[in-house]
C-alpha cells in the first residue's frame, strides 16, 4: 500500500476523529494514483492515521476506512457490517426496517445500506466503494442473508466522482410495491423508482413525534411524498389530513398507503405545486402544518437563495395556521445549518406578523448516527414550533 504524507499542521481534524483528507492538506504529489487506490496516511512526523481510498481528482482526496495497523480485508469489512447491524438491532429490536450502514458513521464512507425486512438496498457514491462493489455484495449476502439485494446507485453525488447511475435487482426478486411495516403502519416500497432507497427512513422518529400534536386537529402535510407524516397524524387521531406533493407517482403511492392502513377516509392527497397551494390557502385553515421540502441548499453557493426559499415557505405556512397552531418544519441541507434555519424562521415570523414558541429541535433518526468530529454527518434539522 502506497503512503502519503500530510502537510505540517493539518492533522488536527483527523486527531479529533474526522475521516476526510482534502487535496490541499497533502504534501505528496497525487500524480500516478488511480481513483479508488488504497493508501496509508501519515502525518509530517510519520504518525499513521490509518488507510483509506484515494481520488486524486476530488477535493476530498482520501476517505479513511481502516485504523492504523488494519487493512481492508474481507474479514475487516465484514466486521464493520456486523457491528453496524448489531447497533441497529439494539435501536429497533421489534422492527425489520432501518438504515444498516450510514457511510462514515459506520466506518464505510461512500456507502449506505437500508434494510426493508427481507430486502436489502445499497447505494454507492464514491469510486473507492465502487471498486469494492463485488466484495460488498458478497459480504452483504453472507451477513444478512436477504431474499433480495437491490442496487440503487443513482444518487447525484456519483457524478462528482465520475460514476454513472445504475439501479437493478442483483439478487433474488422484489414485489412492486413491497409492503413493509414501520411503527404500526404499512408502506408500499418501490425499490427501483422510489426516492432515496424507497422510503425516507431518516424522518421516522420525527413523524412519531408529530403524533402528540395530531389528535382532533386539521393537518396539512406539504411535500408529502408517500404520506409518511400524514399517515402518522391520521393514525394518531387527526380529524382531517391533506397531503400535497408535486410528484404524481408519489401521490399515487400516498393514496395506496392510506387505503392499505384504512385511513383513506381521513387523508386526502393532492398533486400540485406547494408554493402555489399555499398562496391560495385561506388564513388559519389548519391546526398543524408539516414542511419537509427537498434540499434547498446543495452547496454553499446556493445558501442565499435557500435562505429566501425557506423564509418564504415558512412565512406562508405560518399564515395558514390557526393561532396556537403547530409547525413542524425541516431542512435536509447540510450546508443550511440550524442557526441559518432559526434565522429564516424568525424572519418568516416577523414577515407574517406571528410569534413563535419552540418546543423541540430534532435531527435524523438514530439509525443515521452523527459523528461529532464530522459535522458533515449531521444534516437533518426538524423544529416543532407553536405559531401564535
Amino acid at each position: 500500500m502506497e503512503a502519503i504524507r500530510l502537510r505540517a499542521g493539518h492533522e488536527r481534524r483527523l486527531l479529533r476523529g474526522h475521516k476526510w483528507i482534502f487535496s490541499n492538506e497533502i504534501e505528496d504529489s497525487l500524480a500516478g494514483f488511480e481513483p479508488g487506490d488504497w493508501v496509508e496516511v501519515y502525518s509530517k512526523k510519520g504518525v499513521s492515521f490509518g488507510a483509506g481510498y484515494i481520488n486524486p481528482h476530488s477535493l476530498i482526496a482520501v476517505r479513511l476506512v481502516c485504523p492504523p495497523g488494519k487493512e481492508p480485508t474481507r474479514e475487516f469489512i465484514e466486521g464493520l457490517f456486523r457491528d453496524a447491524w448489531s447497533r441497529r438491532k439494539g435501536l429497533y429490536p421489534d422492527s425489520g426496517c432501518y438504515r444498516v450502514v450510514f457511510g462514515e458513521s459506520d466506518g464505510l464512507p461512500g456507502l449506505v445500506v437500508d434494510r426493508y425486512e427481507d430486502v436489502l438496498v445499497y447505494q454507492i457514491g464514491t469510486v473507492g466503494m465502487a471498486r469494492m462493489e463485488p466484495l460488498l455484495r458478497s459480504v452483504m449476502l453472507d451477513v444478512f442473508e436477504p431474499k433480495a439485494l437491490v442496487c440503487r446507485n443513482d444518487s447525484s453525488v456519483r457524478t462528482l466522482e465520475g460514476l454513472l447511475p445504475e439501479k437493478e435487482v442483483v439478487h433474488g426478486e422484489v414485489a412492486n410495491p413491497c409492503w413493509v411495516g414501520i411503527d404500526g403502519l404499512e408502506f408500499g416500497v418501490d425499490f427501483l423508482d422510489g426516492q432515496k432507497t424507497g422510503l425516507f427512513l431518516d424522518q421516522r422518529e420525527n413523524r412519531n413525534a408529530l403524533r402528540r400534536w395530531a389528535p382532533g386537529k386539521r393537518v396539512l402535510d406539504l411535500f408529502c411524498y408517500d404520506g409518511g407524516w400524514a399517515l402518522a397524524a391520521a393514525s394518531a387521531g387527526a380529524v382531517e389530513v391533506v397531503g400535497v406533493d408535486g410528484s404524481a407517482p408519489a401521490v399515487v403511492r400516498a393514496r395506496a398507503n392510506a387505503s392499505r392502513n384504512g385511513l383513506e377516509g381521513v387523508c386526502i392527497f393532492e398533486e400540485g405545486d406547494v408554493f402555489g397551494y399555499l398562496k391560495k390557502l385561506e388564513k388559519g385553515r389548519f391546526d398543524v402544518i408539516v414542511l419537509d421540502p427537498p434540499a434547498f441548499a446543495k452547496s454553499k453557493a446556493s445558501l442565499g437563495e435557500a435562505q429566501k426559499g425557506y423564509t418564504d415557505l415558512n412565512r406562508r405556512a405560518m399564515l395558514a395556521l390557526a393561532p396556537g397552531g403547530m409547525l413542524a418544519t425541516c431542512s435536509c441541507s447540510y450546508h443550511f445549518t440550524g442557526e441559518l434555519m432559526e434565522e429564516a424562521l424568525l424572519k418568516a415570523a416577523q414577515a407574517s406578523g406571528r410569534q413563535l414558541r419552540l418546543y423541540e429541535v430534532r435531527g435524523q433518526s438514530p439509525d443515521h448516527p452523527v459523528l461529532p468530529a464530522m459535522p458533515e454527518t449531521r444534516y437533518l434539522k426538524c423544529f416543532f414550533l407553536e405559531v401564535f
